[in-house]
């Protein structure tokens, strides 16, 4: 008897595994700003490709990947969010490597680890990860008005938080 192989014939890899491969950083930055803690991060974005590696053979179309694995993230973020009912919020960067490498992304991080954890999702989803409002709403599994409420509030308050330092960058300090 033959026995079967789970992958495609004259593969030598998994596809989800090329995948993982080729956009696990673009998506562990995601991840850090979602959580704004790389160890959260790293534990977020493992947990979602864990949660869609049994199902990859259902997603049709291999370019809607990342899409599921982005969706799974927040979703998970946000359940997890809801347990725990807590955030812990410090104004020193995490202990580990920093994903910015500018002083400039360092206080944007921070400002980002400062909004409730729907509006931080929906700012990195929309002008982080480029999405439309749209597929936002999609992700975070609302509508687009509401998607459009955490974006306009999340920027706003992003605003109230960098504006100080804008105005001291202008003084020259």
């Amino acid at each position: 008897m033959k026995r079967e192989s789970l992958r495609p014939e004259g593969s030598g890899s998994d596809p989800f595994d090329e995948f993982v491969a080729a956009r696990y950083q673009p998506l562990l930055r995601g991840a850090y700003l979602i959580t704004g803690n790389i160890h959260d991060a790293r534990d977020l974005l493992h947990d979602a490709l864990a949660q869609v590696y049994p199902r990859r053979s259902t997603i049709r179309d291999t370019g809607a990947t990342e899409g599921y694995v982005r969706r799974t993230m927040v979703r998970t973020h946000i359940s997890r969010w809801r347990r725990t009912r807590r955030e812990v919020l410090t104004s020193a960067p995490p202990d580990g490597p920093a994903v910015q490498d500018t002083e400039r992304d360092d206080e944007l991080a921070t400002a980002l680890a400062g909004l409730p954890p729907r509006q931080r999702a929906a700012v990195v989803l929309r002008y982080y990860l480029d999405l439309p409002v749209a597929q936002v709403a999609e992700e975070l599994g609302c509508t687009v008005p509401t998607a459009k409420t955490h974006l306009a509030r999340g920027i706003k308050a992003l605003r109230q938080e960098l504006e100080p330092v804008r105005e001291l960058v202008g003084r020259g300090r």
